[in-house]
């Protein structure tokens, strides 16, 4: 039986002498495998099918539960992603977010355009490759049902205008007067970087500009989060984190 996907390569993974298997997020049903033959061959045709990012219109052939490629059509390559170490690894943590996160028959429509919008501003924006990534992962994060809520504080709704805290339980910001002692103080830049990108649309995220550490302690706060309430480490957010030391 024949299956046609609008897919974007989450992961490629050597099999036997020329085969990869392909982890792929569909538009259409979640994430599935598939294997993909001879690629591993100089000139192999479906070469370009077989690296992370890559955006395609799938046909598999599908025999039981094991899928293979049978061809592939490019839509976008994202290829500008893996020439610059920055915007590889800011991607890669996404890409590990949905591997986490979607499994196949999952209605996450809403995450695979979130996730085409991120690969595109990437790709083709100025926006600083870590700002880009803490919108996916507060957006990925509220279509997954773990929104975050940082416009103000979350108990007693009024601004926030000097020490800021954070509770990973509700993952929420809270004002110094309704902190309790399990809340955590962050930055309050780092407050400022995440309502920025919860607020402007990926095309508008340069103008958030903040120091560097700034958006390494927003994505620490983030990935954090992630491991508190969904018991998932993301590995290779660990690796960016590296690059801004």
């Amino acid at each position: 039986m024949e299956e046609k996907y609008n897919a974007i390569v989450l992961r490629a993974i050597d099999y036997k002498d020329n085969d990869k298997i392909l982890t792929l997020f569909t538009l259409e049903n979640g994430v599935i495998s598939a294997a993909i033959r001879g690629v591993k061959k100089s000139g192999a045709k479906l070469k370009f099918a077989a690296q992370p990012f890559c955006f395609c219109e799938f046909v598999l052939n599908k025999n039981g539960e094991r899928r293979t490629v049978v061809s592939a059509d490019i839509i976008e390559s994202f290829y500008p992603i893996r020439e610059d170490i920055l915007k590889f690894y800011a991607g890669a943590v996404a890409l590990e977010f949905v591997s986490q996160f979607v499994q196949e028959g999952d209605g996450a429509k809403d995450i695979f355009l979130v996730l085409a919008d991120f690969l595109k501003t990437l790709c083709y924006t100025d926006a600083p490759p870590r700002v880009a990534l803490v919108k996916f992962l507060l957006e990925a994060l509220a279509f997954s049902g773990y929104e975050i809520s940082v416009s103000g504080c979350k108990k007693c709704r009024k601004t926030i205008v000097n020490r800021t805290f954070f509770d990973f339980g509700t993952g929420s910001a809270v004002c110094e007067d309704c902190r309790v002692n399990t809340d955590v103080e962050i930055n309050p830049n780092t407050l400022k970087l995440l309502e920025g990108a919860n607020t402007l649309p990926f095309d508008e995220l340069n103008k958030l500009t903040f120091p560097q550490m700034i958006e390494c302690k927003a994505i620490k706060l983030l990935t954090y989060f992630i491991e508190v309430k969904a018991g998932v480490v993301l590995r290779t957010a660990n690796e960016l984190l590296l690059l801004g030391k």
